[in-house]
């Protein structure tokens, strides 16, 4: 069978790369790939097309990279508003005791909400359920496969302070014995056994990795509190040594900053770096509790910051400190941690809310984001942590064809009214998901006119609902994992207060983070 040959048009074409912005362009795609880019008159006398997508009254782009998602955040009970410190326990408490097909449902229901939200690649950090075979990750990638979106699954590690800032046997050493040993023996801070994730990691590799399948397998140690140098070290060794990608989740919380600094490891930005964590495939998940020497030896590892805003501020985790970052130089790339702003996954939402969070008004003047440094971050850094690099996040001649058709009809009437502005920054300022019309992941449709292609959403909402007492009703022991969490909060509430009423001075704290002229903060 001969590939299709498709004709994707749009004003503006926004090709990214050498290309750049395109005021009325367009691309031919045959099979997978894209085979030209161009102007849109030019291309159209060509003919011969099986498919003609979009037209002057479109936006064409790339499809937006999530570079910080946990899929496995629609098994656990909602709402997750809980801070990272908390979430190690009542994460965990939550776990259900779960099938591969309820994985894979729940999974699939997480992606169709990606996939409407313009999202074509994701990297998904997962810990996985230690119960089912490989983790269950097999589930959960068969669901990419369904949705038809690429995904960079990272295999999660942590060897050290599973349930708190703390040693695990000093921390359990504050409860009776029996009690201690049974909260060793839970699940409760999904540190699984070490030599079991990274045989793990080997065995996805082998069944699983194909960026021409759409999958990457990477590797994550999970939290700078949680991972010993060791594993650091081992897992920057199986980066290198695969040409995988590595993220981790960098200064998060407040009371992970102070931790840092008082633990007498100094930074965490220079300890990563001292450990070997640098370049574009490695990303710093979150990055909220930079200081300006941080942001510095971040620009000079160049490792690419991740900015999930809703996730943040749904914890009350702080905001990233975007402007300055790019300001400095810097890569920041934007993920919804699976969390997203309303639960919707809606990319173009999460993209402005990141804007908008970051204008400082104590400047008169440069209080907007850069419209093409955000998509850029959006999409191509995203593909570079991903494991995607070079292959999704520009429309250049022999790159896949990943990316969105964007209607202009509601976002740009009446048309006159925006014929003075930037049409990127109006499509960052007024767009939403229900303005895609056409997502395209590898030549092929995945979503039109706001529904999946490739996999009926009704039907696998009439499943999730045939199983819904099974999925989250807990049992008697998901009901003592709960118990276990609840008598262990406190102490752990007592540990983070110490730090929490500790003036740090950094403006992760403040609604508008950006400085301006990024003075140092003591």
């Amino acid at each position: 069978m001969n590939a299709q040959r498709v004709l994707v048009r749009g004003g503006p074409f926004v090709a990214l790369g050498e290309t750049g912005v395109l005021p009325y362009g367009a691309a031919i795609v045959e099979g997978s790939q894209i085979v030209a880019i161009g102007d849109a008159s030019e291309l159209e006398a060509e003919g011969g097309f099986d498919r003609v997508i979009g037209g002057p009254d479109h936006v064409v782009l790339p499809g937006f990279v999530n570079a910080h998602y946990h899929s496995e955040c629609w098994t656990a009970p909602g709402l997750i508003d809980i801070i990272f410190e908390l979430g190690n326990l009542y994460m965990g408490s939550g776990l259900i005791d779960a099938t591969e097909e309820v994985i894979e449902l729940l999974a699939t229901l997480g992606l169709i909400h990606a996939a409407k939200g313009g999202q074509t690649t994701l990297l998904d950090v997962f810990y996985g359920r230690p119960w089912l075979p490989r983790h269950g990750a097999d589930a959960v990638l068969r669901a990419y496969q369904r949705v038809g979106l690429r995904a960079g699954l990272a295999v999660t590690m942590r060897d050290r302070n599973r349930y708190t800032h703390e040693d695990d046997d000093q921390f359990l050493a504050r409860f009776p014995d029996a009690l201690a040993e049974e909260i060793r023996r839970s699940p409760l801070g999904y540190a699984w056994p070490i030599e079991g994730q990274f045989e793990l990691f080997h065995e996805l590799r082998d069944a699983w990795d194909d960026p021409q399948r759409g999958t990457k397998i990477l590797v994550a140690p999970d939290w700078t509190p949680v991972c010993s140098d060791e594993l650091y070290q081992r897992c920057v060794e199986v980066s290198h040594n695969f040409g995988v990608p590595l993220t981790t989740h960098v200064l998060e919380t407040r009371s992970e900053y102070a931790w840092t600094n008082e633990s007498g490891g100094g930074s965490a930005v220079e300890r990563l770096g001292r450990l070997g964590l640098a370049g574009s495939q490695m990303s710093f998940a979150h990055f909220v509790w930079a200081t300006d020497d941080d942001i510095d030896r971040l620009v000079d590892m160049g490792v690419t910051a991740v900015h999930c805003p809703g996730s943040n501020l749904r914890s009350a985790a702080g905001l990233c400190r975007v402007k300055d970052i790019l300001d400095a130089g810097g890569r920041v790339a934007f993920g919804t941690d699976g969390v997203s702003v309303g639960d919707t996954e809606d990319f173009f939402e999460e993209l402005r809310l990141a804007c908008y969070l970051q204008r400082q008004p104590n400047s008169f003047v440069d209080h907007r984001l850069d419209s093409l440094d955000v998509l850029r971050g959006a999409t191509e850094l995203g593909a570079e942590a991903s494991g995607f690099g070079g292959v999704v996040g520009r429309l250049e001649v022999g790159m896949e064809a990943d990316l969105l058709c964007v209607s202009r009809k509601r976002i740009f009437f009446p048309e006159s009214r925006y014929s003075g502005a930037d049409p990127l920054d109006v499509l960052l300022d007024r767009a939403n998901a229900s303005d895609i019309d056409i997502v395209m992941v590898g030549g092929r449709v995945v979503v039109e006119d706001g529904k999946t292609t490739l996999v009926d959403e009704s039907s696998i909402r009439r499943r999730i609902e045939e199983l819904t007492e099974q999925l989250y009703r807990p049992t008697s022991e998901a009901s003592r994992r709960r118990e276990l969490a609840e008598i262990m909060t406190p102490e752990i509430e007592s540990l983070c207060e110490r730090w929490y009423s500790q003036d740090v001075g950094l403006p992760a704290a403040i609604l508008n983070t950006t400085t301006g002229g990024r003075p140092k903060y003591e």
